[in-house]
């Protein structure tokens, strides 16, 4: 897999394996600018390189010359479930923690970034939002019987058994309802870790389950990145087949909300820019793509390029909504569910 996904990014340009390296797939990514003035070229021409690579990456993920990388992916994130440990992902291939030459970081980075529903949060890979995510866990036990198996219990939100005893002894205590909301601490870089001779595929308890060789799907495979192409997000076996309930209003927790005020060119279909603050909130970074699930299952990607995160086109919400030129109109993302409010 590594050579395979080496091969792709050794046939870029220069300038679009600089972007690649130090934007779309570094762990600290840097800014155009920053970028542009290392290099000693035009900031519109970085940008042109960005886009360039990003669609090298989506032309490539749809070829046959992807499959190895996709069939092992379409596993791995079966085996991961809705959540899983860092530890967990680094250990579960040998070829995990082995450097990507031409990206100058270790392969599982490169897979994490290619997924489209989850994100690292807090040493755990998730589904969404880790918070959401826990908020159902407390809310499923406290409503089980007493003397129901917790980890069978934990299946039913996409959890798998190898997982559960780690989730539950991770899972903070929930907060005093009377106790004023803590404003949410920024998002922590993740350390840098060098696994060592012992990162091999039982860290962290069951291997990943083999597949025979001839039997990926690159089809089925693909299903699980559609997001990166602007797709319908995939729903993992395991998660929960009713949605979660819809999240605080506006008034309630303004900080998960996004106001916009609906332009002509927004009901044409036109994009909708999001403040970087939002998006770097629901862990986006730039050269990021995240496909939700809107009001009447409509696929909705808010991709992020150069300085620039935006809602490719929010006209279906719109449009669900009758909303008018001038209308409010609150946004917020709650795990892989979008959810929109009009104000009166």
């Amino acid at each position: 897999m590594v050579r395979v996904v080496d091969g792709l990014f050794r046939s870029m340009e220069r300038l679009e394996l600089a972007v690649a390296v130090h934007r779309l797939f570094a762990e600290d990514p840097v800014s155009l600018r920053t970028l542009a003035h290392k290099m000693l070229v035009e900031r519109d021409m970085l940008s042109q390189a960005q886009r360039l690579a990003e669609e090298r990456v989506l032309h490539w993920l749809r070829s046959s010359e992807s499959a190895p990388v996709t069939g092992h992916m379409f596993r791995l994130t079966e085996w991961l479930g809705t959540a899983a440990t860092q530890h967990q992902l680094i250990g579960a291939d040998p070829a995990h923690p082995v450097m990507v030459p031409s990206l100058r970081t270790p392969l599982w980075r490169v897979l994490v970034t290619l997924m489209p529903d989850r994100r690292l949060q807090d040493g755990w890979l998730v589904v969404g939002d880790i918070h959401g995510l826990q908020g159902r866990t407390r809310q499923l036990l406290a409503t089980a019987p007493s003397d129901s198996d917790r980890h069978e219990l934990l299946e039913q939100l996409g959890i798998r058994r190898h997982s559960a005893q780690a989730w539950l002894d991770a899972l903070p205590p929930e907060e005093p309802r009377s106790a004023p909301a803590a404003p949410s601490a920024p998002q922590q870089p993740l350390p840098r870790r060098t696994p060592g001779a012992n990162g091999h595929h039982h860290r962290g308890g069951t291997p990943i389950p083999a597949a025979p060789a001839g039997n990926i799907d690159p089809t089925a495979a693909l299903a699980t990145l559609s997001a990166l192409s602007g797709g319908r997000s995939p729903m993992l076996a395991g998660t929960p087949s009713t949605p979660p309930p819809p999240p605080p209003s506006p008034s309630s927790d303004p900080r998960r909300w996004q106001r916009i005020e609906v332009t002509p060119e927004h009901l044409r279909g036109g994009p909708v820019p999001v403040p970087e603050g939002y998006a770097a909130q629901l862990g986006m970074r730039p050269g990021t793509l995240l496909s939700v699930t809107g009001p009447g299952d409509n696929a909705i990607v808010l991709v992020w390029q150069g300085n620039q995160p935006v809602f490719d086109s929010l006209q279906p919400v719109l449009m669900r909504l009758n909303a008018r030129p001038g209308d409010q109109v609150y946004i917020t993302v709650d795990g892989y569910r979008l959810e929109a409010q009009l104000t009166s």
